[in-house]
Protein backbone atom coordinates (compact mmCIF):
# COMPACT_ATOMS: atom_id res chain seq x y z
CA UNK A 1 0.00 0.00 0.00
CA UNK A 2 1.35 3.30 -0.69
CA UNK A 3 2.04 5.83 1.95
CA UNK A 4 0.37 8.94 1.80
CA UNK A 5 1.81 12.19 1.03
CA UNK A 6 2.29 14.35 4.16
CA UNK A 7 -0.14 17.48 4.55
CA UNK A 8 0.95 20.74 4.20
CA UNK A 9 -0.07 22.86 6.89
CA UNK A 10 0.32 27.01 7.81
CA UNK A 11 1.76 27.16 10.10
CA UNK A 12 3.55 23.53 10.48
CA UNK A 13 0.85 21.49 12.75
CA UNK A 14 1.74 21.32 16.19
CA UNK A 15 1.72 17.02 17.67
CA UNK A 16 -1.92 17.51 19.14
CA UNK A 17 -3.37 17.48 16.15
CA UNK A 18 -2.41 14.19 15.16
CA UNK A 19 -5.43 12.61 16.83
CA UNK A 20 -7.71 15.02 15.22
CA UNK A 21 -6.15 14.07 11.62
CA UNK A 22 -6.95 9.98 12.06
CA UNK A 23 -10.63 10.95 13.24
CA UNK A 24 -10.61 12.56 10.39
CA UNK A 25 -9.05 9.78 7.84
CA UNK A 26 -11.82 7.42 9.58
CA UNK A 27 -14.60 8.98 9.58
CA UNK A 28 -14.24 10.66 5.61
CA UNK A 29 -12.93 13.67 6.21
CA UNK A 30 -9.49 13.39 4.67
CA UNK A 31 -8.22 16.78 4.11
CA UNK A 32 -5.91 17.78 1.32
CA UNK A 33 -4.25 20.46 4.02
CA UNK A 34 -4.51 21.55 7.47
CA UNK A 35 -4.66 25.27 8.49
CA UNK A 36 -4.05 26.32 11.64
CA UNK A 37 -6.72 28.69 12.98
CA UNK A 38 -6.17 31.60 15.81
CA UNK A 39 -7.34 29.77 19.37
CA UNK A 40 -9.86 31.51 21.46
CA UNK A 41 -9.49 32.61 25.45
CA UNK A 42 -9.38 29.18 26.33
CA UNK A 43 -6.89 25.80 25.34
CA UNK A 44 -8.91 24.79 22.66
CA UNK A 45 -7.37 24.40 18.80
CA UNK A 46 -8.82 24.78 16.04
CA UNK A 47 -7.95 23.84 12.22
CA UNK A 48 -9.52 24.05 8.92
CA UNK A 49 -9.13 21.12 6.72
CA UNK A 50 -9.98 21.23 2.92
CA UNK A 51 -11.44 18.30 0.87
CA UNK A 52 -11.13 17.57 -2.47
CA UNK A 53 -14.50 18.17 -3.06
CA UNK A 54 -13.86 22.20 -3.21
CA UNK A 55 -15.63 22.21 0.43
CA UNK A 56 -14.32 22.62 4.01
CA UNK A 57 -14.57 21.24 7.43
CA UNK A 58 -13.44 22.48 11.04
CA UNK A 59 -11.68 20.43 13.03
CA UNK A 60 -11.22 21.08 17.27
CA UNK A 61 -9.22 19.95 19.77
CA UNK A 62 -10.24 19.95 23.55
CA UNK A 63 -7.39 19.49 25.52
CA UNK A 64 -8.34 17.34 28.72
CA UNK A 65 -8.40 20.13 30.64
CA UNK A 66 -11.30 21.64 28.56
CA UNK A 67 -13.25 18.36 29.02
CA UNK A 68 -16.01 20.17 30.60
CA UNK A 69 -16.57 22.98 27.89
CA UNK A 70 -16.61 20.27 25.35
CA UNK A 71 -19.26 18.90 27.34
CA UNK A 72 -21.30 21.84 28.27
CA UNK A 73 -20.81 22.67 24.03
CA UNK A 74 -22.30 19.47 23.12
CA UNK A 75 -25.31 19.43 25.68
CA UNK A 76 -25.98 23.48 24.46
CA UNK A 77 -25.76 22.72 20.99
CA UNK A 78 -28.42 19.70 21.73
CA UNK A 79 -30.80 22.14 23.18
CA UNK A 80 -30.53 25.25 20.61
CA UNK A 81 -29.89 23.11 17.29
CA UNK A 82 -34.18 22.88 16.63
CA UNK A 83 -34.42 26.09 16.81
CA UNK A 84 -30.88 28.38 15.76
CA UNK A 85 -28.30 27.50 12.88
CA UNK A 86 -25.62 25.77 14.99
CA UNK A 87 -22.23 24.06 13.55
CA UNK A 88 -23.25 20.16 12.32
CA UNK A 89 -21.68 17.98 14.66
CA UNK A 90 -19.80 15.57 11.51
CA UNK A 91 -17.80 13.03 14.10
CA UNK A 92 -15.88 13.11 17.28
CA UNK A 93 -14.18 10.96 19.57
CA UNK A 94 -13.48 10.33 23.17
CA UNK A 95 -10.40 11.79 23.16
CA UNK A 96 -11.66 15.50 22.62
CA UNK A 97 -11.61 15.77 19.02
CA UNK A 98 -14.23 17.26 16.99
CA UNK A 99 -15.09 17.26 12.99
CA UNK A 100 -17.74 20.09 12.70
CA UNK A 101 -19.49 21.88 9.22
CA UNK A 102 -17.05 25.09 8.50
CA UNK A 103 -18.75 28.42 7.98
CA UNK A 104 -16.47 29.83 6.25
CA UNK A 105 -13.73 32.45 6.94
CA UNK A 106 -16.06 35.38 7.45
CA UNK A 107 -17.20 35.45 10.78
CA UNK A 108 -20.13 38.79 11.03
CA UNK A 109 -17.81 40.96 12.49
CA UNK A 110 -15.54 40.98 9.28
CA UNK A 111 -19.02 41.30 7.08
CA UNK A 112 -20.23 43.83 8.61
CA UNK A 113 -16.87 45.95 9.03
CA UNK A 114 -16.08 45.29 4.81
CA UNK A 115 -19.99 46.19 3.69
CA UNK A 116 -21.25 48.92 5.71
CA UNK A 117 -24.69 48.78 3.43
CA UNK A 118 -25.77 45.16 4.86
CA UNK A 119 -24.88 46.48 8.66
CA UNK A 120 -28.77 47.15 9.31
CA UNK A 121 -29.75 43.79 7.49
CA UNK A 122 -27.03 41.47 9.11
CA UNK A 123 -27.54 43.48 12.70
CA UNK A 124 -31.29 42.78 12.45
CA UNK A 125 -30.85 39.30 11.46
CA UNK A 126 -28.08 38.27 14.14
CA UNK A 127 -30.81 40.45 16.62
CA UNK A 128 -33.79 38.30 15.79
CA UNK A 129 -31.35 34.91 16.27
CA UNK A 130 -31.01 36.55 19.94
CA UNK A 131 -35.22 36.68 20.47
CA UNK A 132 -35.35 33.07 19.25
CA UNK A 133 -32.69 31.86 21.89
CA UNK A 134 -34.20 34.40 24.79
CA UNK A 135 -37.49 32.30 24.35
CA UNK A 136 -35.81 28.95 24.94
CA UNK A 137 -36.54 27.89 28.17
CA UNK A 138 -33.34 27.48 30.29
CA UNK A 139 -31.51 24.21 29.95
CA UNK A 140 -29.33 25.11 33.30
CA UNK A 141 -26.15 24.02 31.34
CA UNK A 142 -24.03 26.95 33.38
CA UNK A 143 -25.29 28.79 36.52
CA UNK A 144 -27.28 31.79 35.87
CA UNK A 145 -25.97 34.93 35.81
CA UNK A 146 -26.23 36.76 39.17
CA UNK A 147 -25.27 40.07 41.28
CA UNK A 148 -22.13 38.18 42.36
CA UNK A 149 -20.90 36.90 39.29
CA UNK A 150 -21.08 40.74 38.22
CA UNK A 151 -19.58 42.15 40.68
CA UNK A 152 -16.44 40.39 40.32
CA UNK A 153 -15.80 41.00 36.59
CA UNK A 154 -15.84 44.54 37.62
CA UNK A 155 -13.87 44.25 40.61
CA UNK A 156 -11.43 42.46 38.30
CA UNK A 157 -11.53 45.52 35.99
CA UNK A 158 -11.01 48.06 38.57
CA UNK A 159 -7.60 45.78 39.18
CA UNK A 160 -6.78 45.98 35.95
CA UNK A 161 -7.36 49.38 35.06
CA UNK A 162 -5.64 51.27 37.80
CA UNK A 163 -3.37 48.60 39.31
CA UNK A 164 -1.65 46.83 36.51
CA UNK A 165 -2.26 48.92 33.41
CA UNK A 166 -2.00 52.98 34.82
CA UNK A 167 -0.04 51.62 37.99
CA UNK A 168 -1.58 53.45 40.06
CA UNK A 169 -4.34 51.90 42.50
CA UNK A 170 -7.86 53.81 44.18
CA UNK A 171 -7.33 55.49 47.96
CA UNK A 172 -9.05 54.37 50.36
CA UNK A 173 -12.26 57.08 49.24
CA UNK A 174 -12.26 55.98 45.71
CA UNK A 175 -12.10 52.25 46.54
CA UNK A 176 -15.39 53.05 48.27
CA UNK A 177 -16.25 54.97 45.12
CA UNK A 178 -16.00 52.10 42.98
CA UNK A 179 -16.76 49.55 45.25
CA UNK A 180 -20.44 51.01 46.13
CA UNK A 181 -20.99 51.90 42.84
CA UNK A 182 -20.26 48.35 41.47
CA UNK A 183 -22.32 46.39 44.36
CA UNK A 184 -25.47 48.77 43.19
CA UNK A 185 -25.32 48.04 39.12
CA UNK A 186 -24.85 44.84 40.14
CA UNK A 187 -27.54 44.18 41.88
CA UNK A 188 -29.35 46.06 39.93
CA UNK A 189 -28.89 44.21 36.76
CA UNK A 190 -29.62 41.07 38.59
CA UNK A 191 -32.91 42.31 39.00
CA UNK A 192 -33.51 42.81 35.55
CA UNK A 193 -36.06 40.29 33.59
CA UNK A 194 -33.88 37.11 32.67
CA UNK A 195 -33.88 34.97 29.86
CA UNK A 196 -31.56 32.91 28.01
CA UNK A 197 -28.34 34.39 26.65
CA UNK A 198 -25.96 33.26 24.46
CA UNK A 199 -23.40 34.87 26.69
CA UNK A 200 -20.52 35.54 23.66
CA UNK A 201 -22.82 36.68 21.76
CA UNK A 202 -20.77 39.23 19.17
CA UNK A 203 -19.50 39.27 15.67
CA UNK A 204 -16.78 36.43 16.40
CA UNK A 205 -18.72 34.13 17.20
CA UNK A 206 -22.09 34.55 14.69
CA UNK A 207 -21.72 34.15 10.48
CA UNK A 208 -23.48 34.89 7.44
CA UNK A 209 -24.87 31.08 6.26
CA UNK A 210 -26.60 32.01 3.16
CA UNK A 211 -29.49 34.42 4.23
CA UNK A 212 -29.53 33.23 7.65
CA UNK A 213 -27.06 33.76 10.96
CA UNK A 214 -25.15 30.79 12.62
CA UNK A 215 -24.08 30.86 15.85
CA UNK A 216 -21.02 29.23 17.28
CA UNK A 217 -19.05 28.92 20.87
CA UNK A 218 -22.32 28.77 22.85
CA UNK A 219 -20.83 26.41 25.78
CA UNK A 220 -21.57 29.19 28.16
CA UNK A 221 -25.14 29.44 27.60
CA UNK A 222 -27.06 30.51 30.48
CA UNK A 223 -29.92 32.49 32.30
CA UNK A 224 -29.49 36.20 31.97
CA UNK A 225 -30.94 40.07 31.38
CA UNK A 226 -32.97 40.14 28.54
CA UNK A 227 -30.73 43.26 26.97
CA UNK A 228 -27.25 41.15 27.59
CA UNK A 229 -27.10 39.61 24.13
CA UNK A 230 -27.90 42.80 22.04
CA UNK A 231 -25.72 45.05 24.37
CA UNK A 232 -23.13 42.09 23.30
CA UNK A 233 -23.87 42.15 19.65
CA UNK A 234 -24.01 45.96 19.10
CA UNK A 235 -21.25 47.48 20.99
CA UNK A 236 -18.13 45.00 21.51
CA UNK A 237 -14.50 45.67 19.99
CA UNK A 238 -15.23 44.73 16.40
CA UNK A 239 -18.03 47.35 16.20
CA UNK A 240 -15.71 50.03 17.71
CA UNK A 241 -14.75 51.24 14.73
CA UNK A 242 -17.80 52.21 12.60
CA UNK A 243 -20.96 51.80 15.92
CA UNK A 244 -22.96 54.80 16.70
CA UNK A 245 -25.41 55.80 18.83
CA UNK A 246 -28.60 56.42 15.89
CA UNK A 247 -27.36 52.73 14.46
CA UNK A 248 -27.28 51.14 17.69
CA UNK A 249 -30.82 52.62 18.58
CA UNK A 250 -32.71 51.75 15.10
CA UNK A 251 -31.62 48.23 16.32
CA UNK A 252 -32.89 48.36 19.45
CA UNK A 253 -35.76 50.37 18.31
CA UNK A 254 -36.79 47.32 15.82
CA UNK A 255 -35.92 44.52 18.64
CA UNK A 256 -38.23 46.18 21.03
CA UNK A 257 -40.80 46.41 18.52
CA UNK A 258 -40.91 42.98 17.47
CA UNK A 259 -40.88 41.42 21.27
CA UNK A 260 -43.67 43.87 22.53
CA UNK A 261 -41.73 45.83 24.82
CA UNK A 262 -41.37 49.17 26.68
CA UNK A 263 -39.06 50.86 24.71
CA UNK A 264 -38.20 53.43 27.71
CA UNK A 265 -37.25 50.95 30.23
CA UNK A 266 -35.92 48.27 27.67
CA UNK A 267 -33.61 51.08 26.77
CA UNK A 268 -32.66 51.91 30.08
CA UNK A 269 -32.02 48.39 31.18
CA UNK A 270 -29.94 47.84 27.75
CA UNK A 271 -27.27 51.00 29.12
CA UNK A 272 -26.91 49.43 32.32
CA UNK A 273 -26.06 46.20 31.15
CA UNK A 274 -23.58 48.10 28.62
CA UNK A 275 -22.03 49.99 31.22
CA UNK A 276 -21.22 46.77 33.23
CA UNK A 277 -19.95 44.80 30.02
CA UNK A 278 -17.99 47.81 29.31
CA UNK A 279 -16.34 48.34 31.97
CA UNK A 280 -15.75 44.42 32.33
CA UNK A 281 -14.29 44.58 29.12
CA UNK A 282 -12.36 47.65 29.55
CA UNK A 283 -10.21 45.23 32.45
CA UNK A 284 -9.90 42.64 29.83
CA UNK A 285 -8.04 45.14 27.29
CA UNK A 286 -5.89 46.53 30.53
CA UNK A 287 -5.43 43.47 31.47
CA UNK A 288 -3.79 42.86 27.93
CA UNK A 289 -2.04 45.90 27.31
CA UNK A 290 0.00 45.53 30.97
CA UNK A 291 1.13 41.60 30.03
CA UNK A 292 2.24 43.69 26.81
CA UNK A 293 0.13 41.42 24.50
CA UNK A 294 -0.09 43.49 21.62
CA UNK A 295 -0.90 47.08 20.15
CA UNK A 296 -4.91 46.33 19.44
CA UNK A 297 -5.75 46.27 22.87
CA UNK A 298 -3.71 49.92 22.75
CA UNK A 299 -6.04 51.06 20.07
CA UNK A 300 -9.61 49.45 21.61
CA UNK A 301 -8.93 50.71 25.10
CA UNK A 302 -9.52 54.26 25.10
CA UNK A 303 -12.71 53.83 22.58
CA UNK A 304 -13.96 51.38 25.29
CA UNK A 305 -13.19 54.11 28.24
CA UNK A 306 -14.92 56.53 25.93
CA UNK A 307 -18.06 54.18 26.37
CA UNK A 308 -17.68 53.55 29.78
CA UNK A 309 -17.99 57.71 30.55
CA UNK A 310 -20.88 57.90 28.23
CA UNK A 311 -22.96 55.50 29.91
CA UNK A 312 -21.74 57.23 33.73
CA UNK A 313 -24.83 58.92 34.05
CA UNK A 314 -24.80 60.78 37.56
CA UNK A 315 -27.49 59.28 40.04
CA UNK A 316 -26.22 55.70 41.44
CA UNK A 317 -23.12 56.32 39.34
CA UNK A 318 -21.94 59.84 40.43
CA UNK A 319 -19.12 59.08 43.19
CA UNK A 320 -17.54 56.51 40.48
CA UNK A 321 -18.41 59.31 37.65
CA UNK A 322 -16.05 62.24 39.77
CA UNK A 323 -13.19 58.98 40.27
CA UNK A 324 -13.19 57.85 36.35
CA UNK A 325 -13.15 61.94 35.29
CA UNK A 326 -10.69 62.46 37.42
CA UNK A 327 -8.11 59.32 36.45
CA UNK A 328 -9.54 58.19 32.97
CA UNK A 329 -11.48 60.82 31.32
CA UNK A 330 -8.13 62.25 30.13
CA UNK A 331 -7.45 58.97 28.42
CA UNK A 332 -10.61 58.20 26.52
Amino acid sequence: MREQAPLSADPPLPPEFSGLLRLAQRSGYAPLSVEVLPGDVGRRRYVRLPLAGGESVLGVVYPSEEDDARRRWLAAREHLSPRIRVPALYAEDDSGNQILEDFGAEDLASRLASKPAERARWLDRAAAMGETIAEIPDPRINAPFDAAFFFRELDLAREAVFDLWLGEPLDAEERIAHDDWAESLAYEIEAHPRVLCHRDFHGNNLFPAGEEVAAIDFQDLRSGPDSYDLASLLWERTTLEWMTEETGSIVVRRFVERRGLERTAFSRRFDRVLLQRAWKVCGTFARAVAQGKGPVYRWYLPRELALVRRLLVGGADCAFQKVFESRLAALC
